[in-house]
């Protein structure tokens, strides 16, 4: 039988290669340009492309002035089209499937990839994986979990057939490495399609507990792997006997003492969110695995793969082979990634699944530049109105600042309209109603609307500390992947207090 050190060694050799690659680039500008105009070239004659003139695009002037800056909405009539059986109309390749999302002001969008776009993601994860395998020693030696979505409403399709969703997640490593990662998973893609909630969390346990040597964990949100520790827990008793006497032995007191680090003795790395608002949630989930690694992730989202880390760095390199990217300055001005100084940013890409010049919302801070190495970045926050009852326009940003002046940011914070105001769910024991309300009122538009008798005055409810779990489940249950809910301190979502109270999302 072949080992997981093995396999693993596979795998770094696979990935070997496209790190080389990264770490060879000494001209940002010159490869951003190459990745640009040969994307305009292939997508030339497209419904888009032809709208737009890609054929006489020169430059990157040319671009940012034939090129509308977009949204999702921009691309919903041509994404219509494509699963309608449309073709040759955001990309000149086929759309292989659509990978739903959502997002915080919106419904279920789906988003088009392309071979292309999967190749994009690939020159992310596998230098970033690469250098894990270099770096962080007895990583390779054992096996690895990464977070699977679950589907509870079965297998869907477009009108033309198109698949709606990845089969797997390993898929995102392409067929050869797919075929490799699946035997080192620890748990396998039949979690995927499970009969309930319940069932998901039992099964990944199951499986998770039987593993013998667990080495890396990759997940998205940190809450989702406390609380997936929790359901490890619960289900000790039922699943002990299915285990070799020494493993339940090792598991119980790893229990005992709540430390998971003990219950997979092996585990070197933690990959998840640890920026801007999850930051007080990767800091408990520390306290469960106190002697392991814990590696925040880039930024990477459905739509585009931006950064990745490296080991012993603040941050994420730019992943400047994976996409086209640009950035807009809190003055507004939009450069490329060759012009970047230290400071904020709006991030904007274009990638091969066919979206350009896509105003993506996620605000970004560069840590260091570098005279011939791509940039060092962090995600800070999601920019944007995301409520607006009656012209407040509310931004995640504003709440978020908010929480920060009331000395409550570090708790669970979730401001949401309900009825004719708006209530901020809180673990924190000390803000009060009127605190939160002037602190709301400092903005001009939500200030008017208070004045005008629009909303009324905001309210606080009390709610647990593990309310966590209870947020992932609704917005799990409206659409989004696990994977692709952000921390976020603003709602514009209605009904979360019964949610809360019941513990139901429905």
């Amino acid at each position: 039988m072949i080992s997981c050190r093995m396999l693993n060694g596979a795998c770094r050799l696979l990935y070997s290669g496209e790190y080389r690659r990264f770490r060879s680039v000494n001209n940002i500008g010159q490869a951003q340009q190459d990745y640009l105009f040969r994307l305009l070239g292939k997508n030339a004659d497209t419904v888009y492309g032809r709208r737009y003139g890609f054929s006489g695009i020169s430059s990157y002037k040319e671009f940012a002035a034939r090129v509308p800056l977009t949204r999702y909405e921009d691309y919903e009539k041509y994404i219509h089209d494509i699963a309608d059986g449309a073709g040759n109309v955001l990309t000149a390749e086929k759309v292989l499937l659509f990978e739903p999302t959502s997002g915080s002001s919106g419904g279920k969008k789906l988003i088009p990839y392309t071979a292309a776009l999967k190749a994009e993601f690939q020159r992310g994860i596998k230098p970033w994986l690469y250098d894990i395998y270099k770096n962080v020693g007895g990583a390779s030696s054992g096996k690895s979990y990464w977070s699977i979505t679950p589907v509870t409403a079965g297998r869907s399709t477009t009108k033309a057939g198109i698949p709606i969703g990845f089969e797997e997640d390993s898929a995102y490593f392409g067929r050869f490495g797919q075929a490799l990662v699946n035997r080192i998973f620890a748990v396998d893609g039949s979690v995927k399609f499970p009969e309930s909630m319940d069932a998901f969390w039992l099964e990944t346990a199951r499986q998770l507990l039987k593993c013998k040597s667990l080495t890396l964990i990759s997940v998205w949100n940190p809450t989702f792997l406390t609380i997936l520790c929790g359901h490890i827990r619960d289900s000790f008793t039922k699943l002990k006997n299915e285990l070799p006497v020494s493993r339940a032995e090792e598991i119980y007191r790893g229990l005992s003492e709540n430390r998971f680090d003990m219950v997979f003795p092996d585990l070197k790395i933690i990959s998840c969110w640890a920026d801007g608002s999850a930051f007080k949630d990767a800091e408990e989930l520390k306290k469960l695995f106190p002697t392991v690694y814990l590696q925040p992730k880039g930024l990477l989202a459905t739509e585009y793969f931006a950064s990745f880390p490296l080991v012993g760095e603040e941050g994420g390199r730019l992943s400047v082979n994976s996409h086209f990217f640009e950035f807009r300055r809190p003055d507004g001005k939009i450069i490329t990634a060759e012009g970047l100084e230290r400071g904020e940013y709006e991030l904007i890409v274009t990638t091969g699944g066919g979206f350009y010049r896509y105003m993506t919302g996620d605000v970004i801070e560069v840590f260091e530049t570098y005279p011939a190495e791509p940039p060092r970045i962090g995600f800070l926050r999601r920019s944007g109105v995301t409520s607006d009852l009656r012209g407040e326009k509310l931004t995640d940003d504003f709440v978020r600042s908010v929480c920060e002046r009331l000395g409550i940011a570090k708790v669970f914070c979730l401001l949401a309209p309900e009825d004719n105001g708006y209530t901020l769910y809180t673990s924190s024991p000390s803000v009060t109603c009127e605190a939160l309300d002037r602190a709301l009122r400092e903005s001009y538009h939500y200030n008017y609307c208070r004045e005008l008798g629009q909303l009324s005055q905001a309210r606080v409810v009390r709610v647990a500390e593990n309310s966590h779990e209870i947020y992932l489940k609704r917005l799990v249950g409206d659409g989004m992947r696990l994977g692709d809910i952000k921390p976020a301190y603003l709602s514009s979502k209605s009904g979360w207090r019964q949610c809360f109270e019941t513990g139901e999302t429905k």
